[in-house]
């Protein structure tokens, strides 16, 4: 059979070749983007925009880049939230177009709270005796699951689904955490450990209390996840998870295949997990020349990454470069400051080494490429996870529950809107007949 299967292969890329000269010469838009390399207009949207270029006589210019949500910086945003929990708010500017005042916050907080619990019987039966190695695939099953424990499931009238919506949200630090458990128990040997949501409990409390064995944390802990998640929360309807949920919307399917379908894209290593890349990179960087390594060992060791003679050989400096941003990424930004103040805690002395290593590699990348440069969001993302002492299975899971708002946000407004399935076209160039 495997002979068979292997020859059978061979016959397809044979047969089955498309010479890439061919997308040039059909004019066709490769991932969705344009020859100067934007992406191809394929929406319209209020929800969030996400600001990095401009074109000029079809050239694609840097600039500064911005995340605004509902119209707002996110730097604003996030300062909006000095000193409190601002995820929750960032949900409800998100979902409903502008920033709640405290009367509309506290029962916003009061109705995400009492949509915490899982339905009855669902950790006991669809969670814990179905463990997986992919944190992300139970996640998913449990999403999907979801849909058999509603009265009315595929109501996707604007008002049912702003309702299933906050539910979903509501209940991602469950689902999240109870299939991290789930795996370190069955599949990892380790004591099970089950601790219900708290209603007094902000999202990113209970995310750290109900991961974590003891269910214990500090404040800093918490408040730095909190800025995690707000600056995770979306990130504008072309990003590919967002695209993927609209698409499979358009058909009028439920919304748990729509927000299963999203986590499905962001599971991907080439859009959820890239924090973990650059951690792994910087961990066998520190490892070969110590968090004492002189400007002269980072640049000898940057080089050899180019060079592909370093990490896996590939060239590529992970966390450094990105589709819309190149001058700077205002989600890096918030999160080296949020980096700074945890390290001052945690390790002082890694922050440092990162952020050195940071302006030698723009300095070195921008020299090479000509162009501007910036790190990006997941530089120092995966930095945070480490120093919070969050698992590596948690890395992607937890940008998941930080971004089923923007998912379902982009969702309800298609629906409402633009109403119609998508249905791009493609090229026939094989044999005819």
């Amino acid at each position: 059979m495997s002979d068979f299967l292997k020859r059978k292969y061979a016959d397809l890329l044979k047969d089955g070749y498309i010479d890439s000269e061919l997308y040039d010469i059909y004019k066709v838009k490769r991932g969705l983007r344009n020859d100067n390399g934007t992406g191809v207009l394929v929406g319209l949207t209020k929800v969030a925009e996400v600001s990095g270029y401009y074109v000029e006589n079809n050239v694609k210019v840097p600039k500064e880049g911005n995340l605004y949500y509902r119209g707002i910086d996110i730097r604003e945003v996030a300062s909006l939230s000095k000193g409190k929990f601002g995820y929750e708010n960032t949900c409800f500017l998100l979902l409903f177009g502008h920033y709640p005042d405290e009367l509309e916050s506290y029962e916003f907080k009061k109705i995400l709270s009492e949509q915490y619990n899982l339905p009855n019987g669902f950790l006991e039966n669809i969670i814990l005796p179905n463990p997986s190695k992919s944190l992300m695939n139970h996640i998913n099953r449990s999403i999907l699951s979801l849909y058999s424990f509603d009265d009315d499931p595929d109501n996707i009238e604007p008002y049912e689904l702003i309702k299933k919506s906050i539910s979903l949200i509501a209940k991602m630090p469950a689902i999240v955490s109870y299939s991290l458990q789930a795996k370190t128990h069955y599949l990892d040997n380790d004591s099970l450990h089950i601790h219900y949501p708290k209603k007094d409990y902000s999202f990113a409390e209970n995310l750290l209390y109900m991961s974590r064995n003891d269910g214990k944390f500090t404040e800093l802990e918490a408040k730095t996840l909190d800025m995690c998640l707000m600056v995770h929360a979306d990130h504008g309807g072309g990003n590919n998870s967002a695209f993927v949920g609209t698409v499979v919307s358009s058909t009028l399917t439920d919304i748990y295949s729509m927000v299963s379908a999203s986590l499905a894209s962001l599971k991907g290593p080439r859009h959820g997990g890239a924090n973990m890349a650059a951690l792994d990179m910087m961990k066998e960087i520190i490892n070969d020349i110590s968090l004492d390594a002189t400007d002269e060992e980072m640049s000898e060791v940057i080089d050899k990454i180019i060079k592909k003679e370093y990490f896996d050989k590939s060239g590529l400096i992970y966390g450094f470069g990105h589709a819309i941003y190149s001058i700077s990424d205002p989600r890096c930004e918030l999160l080296r400051q949020t980096a700074a103040e945890l390290s001052k805690e945690k390790n002082p002395k890694k922050f440092d080494f990162y952020y050195r290593f940071e302006k030698l590699a723009i300095k070195t990348l921008e020299k090479k490429k000509g162009s501007k440069v910036c790190a990006n969001v997941d530089y120092y993302s995966g930095l945070i996870y480490e120093m919070l002492n969050i698992p590596r299975d948690l890395f992607i899971p937890i940008f998941a529950a930080a971004r089923t708002v923007g998912w379902l946000a982009h969702d309800i407004e298609s629906l409402l809107y633009c109403n119609k399935i998508i249905r791009p076209a493609t090229k026939y160039v094989g044999i005819e007949k």
